[in-house]
């Protein structure tokens, strides 16, 4: 039997399915795999690692915008082309030129979102 999480991911992919299909169909190739150790969320291009508890607080739109974030990183390339760049200073730049596309595109995202206006463009 699915947890109350997984039936709330389950429906946001399915949302992201119906609304951005180009999203949800990524999304819905992703394992879900709960990471009580992980802050919020995080993809390695197989896998949607995600903290339980994070994702029962977010309202659902904001989970939506949370899934097409971590599809982003896989649209990118992000997970490929990192190289022998820094984990934490590469994984912050990619936020930061995601959410502002997301944003753009009228996406709702977490409140905790790295997102400055000022890198557009």
């Amino acid at each position: 039997m699915k947890s109350s999480v997984e039936r709330k991911l389950t429906k946001a992919r399915t949302a992201l399915l119906m609304e951005a299909p180009f999203f949800g169909s990524l999304a819905l190739r992703l394992d879900m795999v709960p990471d009580p150790d992980t802050e919020t969320a995080w993809t390695d291009g197989r896998q949607l690692g995600f903290n339980p508890g994070y994702i029962k607080a977010l309202p659902m739109d904001a989970l939506k915008g949370l899934l097409a974030h971590e599809v982003m990183h896989l649209a990118l390339c992000h997970h490929t082309r990192q190289g022998t760049r820094d984990d934490r200073g590469w994984n912050h730049a990619c936020d930061y030129a995601i959410n502002l596309l997301l944003k753009d595109a009228g996406f709702v995202l977490p409140g905790n979102v790295l997102l400055y206006d000022g890198y557009k463009g």
